[in-house]
């Protein structure tokens, strides 16, 4: 395996957010083994290169609770709610693969699970991150309207990251949507402004604000690359940069 050196070493942790929908394979089953592989073998892969993760995995292969929005089965607190559980999920089955990967995971969340999960505090948080722990953030903030954005900044900054991957299905940020304008324009550097401003829908409007008052750069990229959160860093692959 090709083991990428990081060029950039002010990172001494990032968060990666990637999407669930990534596990997906097909219609019918909500879990890759060959995309789960390729996600704990790239995380591997920054680990080896000095640098400790935090991470969080959307709920989108099992269910989004915005499916249920425009329908009248449940209401929005409940369709929420079952978000927050798919992300449960797919954190649990993560931290089990590394572990046969003989890395360490712990999962942290603000929601009372039996699952051995850390409850979300700045001390257990300062605690891990001091243990070199790689960090699994599941259940969202635990409160209906956020999304995993928003608990992305949020735990980037209670971790103490330096940046933020988020890995898309794109190679970056583009002025209109790249799959529906094939005229679409690549953007390599923009602000938060500009994102809010043009409803680039990279991330929600909340997380992109706190990322601004953080100061937390945003790297967007696509996840289909080989061995990408490395090549991202070294803006080895196409990139776009939110700061």
């Amino acid at each position: 395996m090709i083991i990428f050196m990081v060029i950039n070493n002010n990172y001494r942790r990032i968060l990666i957010k990637i999407s669930g929908e990534f596990f997906l394979s097909n219609n019918t089953e909500r879990f890759n083994s060959i995309r789960l592989n390729k996600l704990c073998n790239d995380l591997i892969n920054v680990l080896n290169n000095g640098i400790n993760i935090s991470l969080v995995i959307g709920g989108g292969n099992i269910i989004r609770g915005r499916e249920f929005t425009n329908n009248n089965l449940i209401n929005r607190e409940t369709a929420d709610s079952i978000g927050m559980l798919s992300t449960v999920i797919n954190g649990i089955i993560v931290r089990d693969i590394l572990a046969k990967h003989d890395v360490d995971a712990e999962i942290v969340s603000s929601l009372d699970l039996p699952f051995d999960v850390h409850k979300l505090n700045p001390f257990i948080l300062n605690k891990l991150v001091k243990q070199n722990k790689l960090i699994i953030f599941v259940g969202g903030l635990g409160l209906p309207y956020f999304s995993t954005d928003t608990i992305s900044v949020v735990g980037a900054s209670l971790s103490h990251c330096n940046a933020i991957l988020k890995a898309t299905k794109t190679d970056g940020v583009y002025d209109k949507d790249p799959i529906l304008h094939p005229d679409a324009k690549h953007l390599n550097n923009i602000t938060y402004d500009y994102a809010i401003q043009n409803n680039l829908q990279i991330m929600d409007d909340t997380a992109f604000s706190l990322a601004k008052k953080l100061n937390l750069p945003i790297y967007v990229f696509s996840l289909f690359e080989d061995d990408c959160f490395i090549r991202a860093l070294n803006q080895d692959i196409r990139i776009s940069i939110v700061n």
